[in-house]
């Protein structure tokens, strides 16, 4: 698998990165079937992509994954040894069709009224003494204020959070670059802080432990949150307040939205959503943002009463 990873990626100063990356989700995948490369068929492939897509993942990350299994068994089918035990490629044909930037159900942003009525839900339970709740309530503002993407939120460490005059995150960002981020509405710091002091979690500050944890397993005191236990949670908050086709990556599209709504410039935008190219930033906001009705007053007098 290193032998496949490094013939495939080239030289750059975010290399050894995506050998980390490329080995985990091919490893991740054979851990989900129990299967000998060899022995894989097309409908594994599909079944963990489905399974994928229940966890929350998007529809170009799946693409992206079953990509990189057809790259692993091509590299496979090539190499003089592994060739004579792998002799075909089970996921190209169980790979899907790439999807369009932009273009489904899961990057559509939440109505004001819907982002009220999720923060609701989980604030329900919060306000109920329950440390999960206290959680996922801060978890949750945190994401909506900042759009921050899912690993960069959820994958945050104690030391790179400084509480200060404002709550200022340090956080690795899409691309390998470090970021650092200032979130100035005080209902974040202080959901953070509930819930730390709540699970008893204060020392954290300043170590290198998990900023999140989970508290529904027992036996496993400190384990680090996944973003897939976070978003089953956050889907059923999403039913309770009638949030249909929830998605985690809809709260970095909501922050989007206002961001472009509340300054009219996709500079400002691009800076805040952190983009490097404004082109990506321009599509992301032509198909979240509502176009403003500027015109059919004017035209509605042409038709008469």
């Amino acid at each position: 698998m290193s032998l496949w990873a490094s013939a495939t990626t080239s030289e750059s100063g975010r290399r050894a990165d995506l050998l980390r990356d490329k080995q985990r989700i091919i490893r991740s995948f054979f851990k989900y079937t129990g299967k000998l490369p060899s022995e894989i068929e097309s409908a594994d492939v599909q079944s963990w992509l489905k399974a994928l897509e229940e966890q929350g993942i998007s529809a170009g990350t799946c693409y992206q994954h079953a990509c990189l299994l057809s790259s692993f068994y091509s590299w496979a089918m090539r190499d003089p040894e592994i060739g004579q035990h792998v002799r075909r490629n089970p996921a190209r044909l169980a790979r899907p069709k790439a999807p369009k930037p932009y273009q489904t159900e899961s990057v559509k942003a939440l109505s004001d009224e819907e982002v009220a009525a999720l923060v609701a839900a989980v604030k329900g339970r919060a306000q109920g003494g329950d440390v999960v709740g206290k959680r996922d309530y801060a978890l949750l503002l945190l994401y909506l204020a900042t759009g921050l993407r899912r690993q960069e939120a959820i994958g945050l460490r104690g030391k790179d959070v400084h509480l200060g005059g404002t709550l200022v995150l340090e956080y690795r960002a899409k691309g390998g670059d470090y970021r650092g981020r200032e979130v100035r509405e005080p209902q974040v710091k202080e959901a953070l802080l509930d819930y730390l002091t709540a699970s008893g979690r204060l020392y954290a500050l300043k170590t290198d432990a998990p900023l999140w944890t989970r508290h529904d397993r027992a036996g496993r005191p400190g384990e680090a949150l996944t973003s897939h236990c976070f978003v089953k949670n956050l889907k059923k908050y999403a039913r309770e307040a009638g949030v249909e086709g929830f998605h985690l990556h809809r709260t970095r599209h909501t922050f989007a939205r206002i961001v472009s709504e509340v300054t009219g410039d996709i500079t400002a935008t691009q800076n805040a959503l952190d983009h490097q190219n404004r082109s990506t930033t321009r599509v992301y906001v032509q198909r979240i943002a509502v176009k403003k009705d500027l015109y059919s007053n004017e035209v509605s007098k042409r038709w008469g009463d």
